[in-house]
């Protein structure tokens, strides 16, 4: 883990609070993927950023990503998280976590929603803005640091 990585962590929701979601450079894929490099120095998705800017173009882009590196059909970002990270399965996730909602509403153009863990929230980005959740029975968690 990076030194200071909790105090980084916190500077960095605070900036992200007030940004607007912008798909490409300011979604919930970049902004977990910030979270993992801030706590590890590691980008763990820099392979999966790219221009896109409709939830469509989204939705193109990470397939084509995840096909050229050898993902199966149908990958979904829970998949290639559990690649890369390793899956938090406790009862209290620790803070830093990396956590998947599944999205209910299928308008957004995404079937999960990535943010990360804080102390008894997790933290999303929406177009709305960062918003502030309790933990769900179905969320999904992976650890920060290998």
């Amino acid at each position: 883990m990076v030194p200071n990585h909790e105090i980084e962590l916190s500077k960095y929701i605070d900036r992200c609070r007030d940004k607007p979601f912008k798909l490409g450079s300011h979604d919930c894929m970049i902004f977990a993927s910030e979270c993992v490099k801030i706590q590890t120095g590691q980008d763990v998705f820099s392979d999966f950023r790219g221009a896109y800017s409709t939830p469509l173009s989204a939705l193109i882009h990470y397939r084509a990503k995840a096909k050229g590196l050898g993902y199966p059909e149908g990958a979904s970002v829970v998949d290639i998280l559990s690649d890369r990270l390793t899956q938090f399965d406790g009862r209290y996730p620790p803070r830093g976590c990396i956590t998947a909602r599944n999205v209910k509403d299928k308008n957004v153009g995404a079937d999960w929603m990535l943010g990360v863990r804080l102390r008894r929230y997790s933290a999303f980005l929406s177009p709305e803005g960062m918003i502030f959740l309790e933990r769900e029975p179905s969320d999904l968690f992976w650890s920060a640091g290998q």
